[in-house]
Formats: C-alpha cells, structure tokens, sequence
C-alpha cells in the first residue's frame, strides 16, 4: 500500500488507490505476467493495462477498468464503432450501385453469358468448318488446276465465315444488344 496509514487517510476522507506490482495485478487477472505483458504491448497507449503509480507499483484502479474494457472488446468481436460499421456498409452499397448501374449501361456483362455465347460461337464455327471437306470433295475430286481449287476453297470459307457473321445473336445475348442500338 502507500507510505501514509490507512487510519489517517480515511479520516480525513480521501480516497485510497491502491499499487501493485505488475506480478501482483498478473495474479489477479488469473494469468502469468509475461502473457499480460504481450497483451499490453499490442494495446494503444491510451489502453495500455499498466498505469505507472507510486514508488514503482501500478494504478489497480486503472488496471481493472482497462483489463475489463479490453476483454469486453475481445468477446464483441469487432471494436469498430458504429460510425465505421455504417462506413463500411455505405462503400458496400455504394459499388453494388456502381456495378448495377454499369451492368444496365452495357459497360459491365455476367460472365456466365459472356461464355455461353463464346461457347455457342464457337460450338457454329466448328460445325460449319467440319463440313467444308465434305462439301468441297465432290466439286474438286475431278479438278486439277492449283489456282481453281484454291479459289473454290477460298469462297467457300468466306461463305461459311459470312453465314456465321449473319447468323442472328441468341435471345438470352440480344437484350444487351438491342439497348445498346435504342440508345444510338
């Protein structure tokens, strides 16, 4: 305790704040000095757990507020404060708003539909370039002219290539388009 007597102190009505040593107020937070130790070092320092007192000892009044502010905030989880919270949230809807907005502007697509139609583009390129030998096999089995078979070649894959150019965008790709053209 402190260095005047209790018996005087009380008598004329003061308040008595007792010290400890850190091993002391270790014992009872019911843990080792070395664990409250690494605790108070990651607090701030307006949150620290050791208030320097009298003759070396620390504040136990202190101590005590602060050890129970310190584990309330660690069972609450998050020891943000209600404005950040609503921050945080107002962020959140704000790019959910931007990304909605972009989406109906045409500026930003589901990449689910992005790879449907890619995949159906690809899946009509296919067919159709498999079936240009069995095409062109009856018309060039009796030529022999170089140039005559490269140009009937040559056509025939400008043909297939303007076919799939003009084959019309499927129903689930054309809303995106047809807003895109009303708003020209």
């Amino acid at each position: 305790m402190c260095a005047r007597k209790e018996s005087d102190i009380e008598a004329r009505g003061e308040i008595v704040t007792p010290y400890m040593t850190k091993n002391e107020l270790a014992n009872i937070a019911g843990y080792t000095y070395r664990r409250l130790h690494e605790i108070d070092k990651s607090l701030p320092d307006d949150d620290k757990l050791f208030v320097r007192g009298n003759d070396g000892k620390y504040d136990l009044a202190m101590f005590v507020r602060r050890w129970v502010k310190y584990n309330v905030d660690k069972e609450t989880g998050d020891s943000n404060s209600l404005d950040e919270v609503k921050a945080i949230h107002e962020k959140v809807k704000t790019r959910k708003t931007e990304l909605e907005v972009a989406k109906m502007e045409g500026v930003l697509v589901d990449m689910t539909d992005v790879r449907r139609l890619w995949g159906d583009v690809a899946h009509t390129v296919m067919q159709n370039m498999v079936r240009l030998p069995s095409t062109l096999a009856p018309q060039l089995v009796m030529m022999e002219n170089i140039e005559i078979i490269a140009g009937v070649i040559e056509r025939a894959i400008h043909e297939v290539l303007t076919a799939i150019a003009e084959t019309p965008v499927p129903s689930y790709a054309a809303s995106a388009d047809e807003n895109e053209e009303s708003e020209e």
